[in-house]
Formats: structure tokens, C-alpha cells, sequence
């Protein structure tokens, strides 16, 4: 798990660092990266149901933006809501931050429609790189034996931690 932590920790560094230094790509790091981020890492084994996921945040993005072009208000807001949540539980996606990239547009005033749908699909298809390269780099005898030791090490300090 440690290596799993210290490279999504990474993306999500890198992606905040070319948000910050780079105006055209402003909206690629938002708070839900890290959300899916924690969510994909638990799910390295289940590369078929983070790619759901993501085609599920993809659209509720596209819909988020779109309600949010037509309107900015409460109303638009209530409804975006609504119909991602509808679709959450119709499609049985099973993650949450999917509801929370759909409001995105609310908080980000993106300055195009496309804008913040494309830079959702870049930040999540690197993230899923990302976890991708977990699963296949975990898969190599030495490093999962050296992140069994890091674990057994780490469960038996716990004990130790509950003593002080």
C-alpha cells in the first residue's frame, strides 16, 4: 500500500504543480482528483470498474457543464444533481466522487463548456495510468516482497502506537 500511496501522491503533485504553473491547464487539478485518487488506489486489481468509473465522471461532467451553460443557478444545481445521482444508482457506478466532479462547473467557472470535461478526462486517464502502472510494477516479485515486509513492520508497530 505504501507504493501505491507514494505514486498517486506523485500524480497528484505533478498535476497540481502544471495546474498552478501553467494557465492552460488550470482546471486538470481540482479537490476530486484526490477523492478518485484514494478510490482507484483501492481498486488496482479492478481496472474494468475504475474504467467505469471514469466514463461515469466523464459524463457527469459533460452534464454538470452543460446544465451549468444553460444556467447558473439553484435550479441548475438541484437538477445536476438529480440526474447524476439517478444515473450513479441506475448504472450501479458505486463512487461517490463521481456526484462531486458534477458540480465542479459551479465552483470553477470554466470559461468554455469544453474546458473543464476535457481537463477531467486528462487528469482521470493519467490517473488511471497511473494505478495501471501500480498494478503492473506490484506484480514484480521483489517489490511485492519488499511491500509485505513495509506491512508486517507496520502491523507490528501498531501495537507499540496503542501502548503510548
Amino acid at each position: 500500500m505504501f507504493l501505491r500511496s507514494f505514486v498517486i501522491c506523485c500524480y497528484l503533485m505533478g498535476a497540481y504543480w502544471a495546474s498552478y504553473h501553467f494557465p492552460s491547464m488550470k482546471m486538470v487539478f481540482y479537490p476530486t482528483l484526490g477523492a478518485f485518487s484514494f478510490l482507484f488506489m483501492h481498486r488496482v486489481d479492478q481496472i474494468k470498474d475504475v474504467w467505469r468509473i471514469t466514463i461515469g465522471a466523464i459524463i457527469a461532467v459533460l452534464l454538470g457543464s452543460l446544465l451549468y451553460s444553460i444556467s447558473h443557478g439553484a435550479l441548475s444545481f438541484f437538477v445536476t444533481a438529480l440526474i447524476t445521482i439517478s444515473l450513479i444508482q441506475f448504472f450501479k457506478w458505486n463512487a461517490a466522487p463521481i456526484l462531486a466532479v458534477s458540480f465542479v462547473p459551479y465552483f470553477a467557472h470554466p470559461t468554455s463548456f469544453w474546458a473543464l470535461p476535457a481537463a477531467v478526462l486528462i487528469s482521470l486517464l493519467g490517473l488511471m495510468l497511473s494505478v495501471w502502472l501500480i498494478g503492473k510494477v506490484e506484480q514484480v516479485a521483489w517489490v511485492s516482497k519488499w511491500s509485505l515486509s513495509l506491512e508486517l513492520i507496520r502491523d507490528k508497530m501498531m501495537p507499540m502506537k496503542k501502548e503510548l
